[in-house]
């Protein structure tokens, strides 16, 4: 876990430095009106699937998520930017098993998640002013790290991996510095932790998949 706080710190580090940065190159860029600064909130759900991508019905996640993001470049075609997000759900009638402690668990699951998507944001059209509706692609990596997991107070992070990372993409509308945008974030990591216990009764390659719906506010 040291490596991925290691990564979670520089990440937070580069985020407040390109938010720090924002206003300076604004002025500097009259043109360059793009890079921003939002706020933002929505609507989560999660399925899973197993090794050979067939999804499992077992536990479907449902929550929320807010937070705050950086960059996007909306003057230009092309732009980067980065996320903090808090995400939490909960999926009642789960099952966690962990064989070496002998433990069953079954109940409401409810999981808390720092999100960190680091993305490329493609435009289309838009890039007169910020009021002007753009079209836009992210596409990009996502690192998830699970804050905490619980089934009716009953700790059972033991049973999952701490870190979640793979490939995301989606699609977004911005006007009048009111955006939404629809996320898919494909885990490559295994849910379970190794070693531990069994999750999804036996399925110990159950990976996840997030539909993300974000609401977002520009405020640069």
């Amino acid at each position: 876990m040291r490596i991925f706080r290691k990564a979670m710190i520089t990440t937070l580090a580069a985020a407040a430095l390109l938010a720090a940065a924002t206003p300076t190159f604004a002025q500097t860029q009259p043109k360059q009106q793009g890079l921003g600064v939002f706020v933002q909130g929505g609507y989560i759900q999660s399925s899973t699937y197993a090794e050979n991508g067939v999804p499992t019905s077992e536990v479907s996640p449902k929550g929320g998520i807010i937070g705050v993001g950086f960059g996007g470049n909306k003057s230009g075609w092309f732009g980067v930017g980065v996320d903090l997000n808090y995400m939490f759900t909960s999926a009642s009638d789960v099952t966690v098993l962990n064989i070496g402690e002998a433990i069953a668990e079954n109940g409401t699951l409810k999981s808390q998640t720092l999100d960190i998507p680091v993305y490329g944001r493609i435009n289309f059209g838009g890039q007169s002013t910020k009021n002007a509706p753009t079209f836009y692609v992210p596409i990009g990596w996502f690192f998830d790290i699970r804050l905490n997991a619980d089934i009716d107070g009953t700790d059972v992070m033991d049973a999952f991996n701490g870190f979640s990372t793979g490939p995301m993409v989606g699609a977004g509308f911005e006007v009048y510095r009111i955006g939404v945008e629809a996320r898919g974030m494909w885990a490559i990591k295994e849910l379970q932790s190794t070693g531990g216990g069994t999750f999804l009764n036996g399925v110990q390659d159950s990976k996840a998949f997030t539909f993300v719906l974000l609401f977002k506010v520009r405020l640069h």
